[in-house]
């Protein structure tokens, strides 16, 4: 009967805690999605943000067209030495060019729709608790998160690739293609699709060799770089923050009284 007291009040005050934490994300995600809003209305009525909406996309598709006219994929100043980094500046790897050069035969909205559709659907697949989701929003008041996506900064594609691989186990090295970023893109290092993942983006590499031995020396040249790519952590470990709390959610659904009974 004691026994019986105790795992009553244990379920009832682990109830209790349940809902204050759903309460309080919905309160924390309520807050910072009002803030976006703001920020949002303030930013394009007042600080023109809309004339820089699809700059990143427009710098890599300007990038890939110039390649496939015969041109240089990176700027000439990025060829002449040393410089420091700046908006407008090719970053990327040019293995990249397998996801940029299709998109230039395409409406830019699909560029905007392809990673979002995916890590969208990745969400629901991982089904994050409350808290994670909220935090997630959270990430967004940062002004500069905000305009990663509608810049239409391919870091989406990076969150995409990691998102499938959370969801369904494909391979996270795929999104090696912003190897800046790389730390995040170890997640399931130790299963066998991660490194044939990687086998595939070293064979894509291979068409372009000589231009990576060039980004080599484009990346080397830069000044800024690594802190550049570290402001897009937070957000680009979005994925990792659903997984976390996709796996503790599982992980008390286990130990549960309901589920030690059966």
């Amino acid at each position: 009967m004691a026994m019986g007291a105790g795992a009553f009040r244990t379920e009832a005050g682990e109830e209790t805690r349940r809902r204050a934490i759903l309460y309080g994300s919905v309160a924390l995600a309520f807050a910072a999605g009002l803030v976006i809003v703001l920020e949002l209305v303030a930013g394009f009525s007042q600080l023109g943000w809309g004339r820089y909406v699809g700059t990143d996309y427009q710098i890599y598709m300007d990038a890939a067209r110039r390649w496939l006219d015969g041109g240089s994929y990176f700027l000439p100043r990025q060829l002449g030495g040393s410089y420091d980094i700046q908006s407008g500046d090719v970053l990327y790897p040019p293995v990249a060019l397998w996801l940029f050069v299709p998109f230039t035969m395409l409406p830019p909205v699909v560029w905007w729709i392809t990673p979002v559709g995916i890590t969208v659907i990745a969400v629901w697949r991982i089904r994050p608790p409350a808290w994670a989701l909220a935090l997630s929003v959270l990430v967004f008041v940062y002004p500069k998160n905000l305009a990663f996506v509608f810049d239409g900064n391919p870091g989406l594609y990076f969150i995409a690739a990691l998102a499938a691989a959370v969801a369904w186990g494909s391979p996270a090295s795929l999104a090696l293609f912003k190897p800046s970023l790389f730390p995040l893109a170890l997640f399931g290092i130790t299963h066998r699709a991660w490194w044939y993942g990687f086998a595939t983006l070293a064979i894509a590499s291979l068409p372009v060799l000589p231009l990576t031995v060039t980004w080599l020396a484009v990346i080397q040249d830069g000044h800024g770089g690594l802190v550049y790519s570290l402001i897009d952590m937070p957000v680009s470990a979005l994925p990792l923050l659903w997984w976390a709390g996709s796996r503790q959610r599982h992980r008390k659904r286990a130990w549960s009284p309901d589920a030690r009974a059966g």
